[in-house]
């Protein structure tokens, strides 16, 4: 089983990130900009698997827990399923073994995004069409 450091080194490469527990749910969602009821599905799916709670049981967010949290909203922001999630999650927890199977995870995501944009962009292209034309026609007003 890997411990908080090896599963969040990859999301801070400058410096270690602090695993010490510290901050409330409403703490931590006005810091990652994330809503505390999302912050409570996610620990409650288990996707949170160093979380502390204090001895009233409250949830205790570490710096560490605050960057795997955007993490975890980039995931699902991408389109990773709460099923899907959670294998990344246990892949992480397994250790340096699963590297390639979640290498491929986010490749499949970032093709996905590459996709999206694409889309857009092509709406996008559409949209500045129609504006443009009802430009030209106010003018003619």
């Amino acid at each position: 089983m890997v411990n908080m450091e090896d599963c969040v080194r990859s999301l801070s490469i400058d410096h270690p990130l602090d695993t010490t527990p510290k901050y409330s749910v409403t703490q931590a969602s006005k810091m990652v900009g994330i809503s505390e009821h999302t912050l409570r599905y996610y620990d409650d799916k288990n996707l949170f698997p160093f979380l502390q709670k204090n001895e009233a049981g409250k949830r205790l967010f570490s710096e560490a827990d605050l960057q795997w949290a955007k993490l975890l909203e980039c995931l699902s922001n991408s389109g990773l399923s709460i099923k899907e999630m959670q294998e990344y999650v246990e892949m992480c927890s397994v250790g340096d073994s699963t590297v390639p199977q979640r290498f491929e995870i986010l490749k499949k995501q970032e093709n996905v995004i590459k996709e999206q944009i694409k889309e857009k962009k092509k709406q996008l292209k559409l949209l500045q069409f129609k504006l443009d034309y009802y430009e030209k026609w106010i003018e003619r007003l």
